[in-house]
């Protein structure tokens, strides 16, 4: 015969409520109260649900992942960093909870969210780098493993990508085509990525001996509708242009529905790389030539890094910046003559 919450509640002289929360992790149960329902959960055989079963058996095999921001909903970079997270998740047994921006609005510090929640680890992405929780992730000894976001603490750590080569390999992408006036849409400055990306932009330049020009620069919100506002701001303020370089295939979309409706010809008249190499970059009319990261491997890795940081108290992960790819298609030609 099956043992169930209420022969917990009944032989440990709780209610079958304070036997739950007990068992699921909330923290208005006093931790005396919770060794002793533990302790008969353990003598009884009780198999609760996952949540509780990680209490009794004192290991957490769910990891959550956060994706803060509806606009990193919208990106479709979300779908492969999600699938190779749990593609490395289930190879360990372990299972995969996703918040959204809402959940961090309960009131609660996010390490006692996560651990109210069944959660033994946590994955985040789109995190800004103003955000005040990113002191708490440092401070504390819970799990966590950011996507773009450095962070060093005695249990977090991030994965990321080599920003900064991928844009100077597009730079160089571009100056082997002959050009020399090249224009940047970045993204907004609280993702470290744009810093990273404006920096690889900058050391492209150098490294083909340009000047870097403020001028030539239109920081966006890796929106569609900011590609096509940084095109024509770029245009129209310096019609020497004859390429331009965008943070996010996305915004990269909306420069060139820009480009074309201002009457240029890609890549005839001026050249377009994205940044991504998302499934529409191959779509587009020309198709798009753009920087790729492999969102898919990024997930493996950071279930990997959260895993062994769940399981090893002793594990000290080391950062590891995955490469990208210039994948050449047909936005970008030689330089007008």
């Amino acid at each position: 015969m099956n043992v169930t919450i209420r022969d917990v509640a009944k032989k440990s002289g709780y209610s079958i409520t304070t036997v739950s929360r007990a068992l699921n992790g909330f923290d208005d149960v006093s931790e005396e109260t919770r060794a002793k329902i533990i302790a008969v959960a353990k003598e009884l055989n009780y198999q609760p649900n996952r949540v509780a079963r990680s209490l009794v058996s004192k290991t957490v095999n769910t990891i959550g992942l956060f994706v803060l921001g509806r606009s990193s909903f919208q990106q479709g970079f979300i779908a492969d960093l999600v699938s190779g997270l749990i593609d490395e998740a289930s190879t360990h047994d372990f299972d995969l909870l996703i918040f959204g921006t809402q959940s961090l609005k309960t009131g609660l510090p996010f390490t006692q969210l996560c651990r109210q929640r069944g959660v033994g680890g946590a994955v985040i992405t789109g995190l800004k780098i103003t955000d005040p929780i990113l002191a708490e992730l440092e401070a504390s000894d819970f799990p966590t493993v950011l996507i773009d976001v450095p962070i060093k603490g005695p249990k977090a750590t991030y994965v990321s990508f080599d920003n900064q080569e991928g844009i100077s390999q597009a730079i160089t992408h571009l100056c082997d085509l002959g050009h020399r006036k090249i224009g940047f849409i970045n993204g907004h400055m609280e993702a470290w990525v744009c810093h990273e990306r404006l920096a690889g932009y900058k050391k492209g330049l150098a490294k083909h001996g340009l000047v870097f020009n403020e001028a030539y620069v239109y920081n966006g919100d890796f929106t569609k509708e900011s590609g096509r506002a940084g095109a024509k701001e770029l245009i129209e303020k310096n019609p020497e242009l004859t390429a331009i370089l965008v943070a996010s295939d996305l915004m990269a979309a909306g420069a060139l529905e820009e480009l074309t409706a201002l009457g240029y010809t890609l890549p005839d008249d001026i050249s377009l790389v994205g940044f991504d190499d998302q499934t529409f970059a191959a779509l587009t009319s020309p198709a798009l030539t753009t920087i790729k990261q492999d969102e898919y491997l990024l997930g493996r890795l950071a279930a990997e890094n959260i895993i062994k940081l769940i399981n090893d108290p002793n594990y000290q992960p080391e950062v590891k910046s995955l490469t990208t790819r210039l994948v050449v298609r047909q936005s970008t030609g030689p330089v007008k003559s």
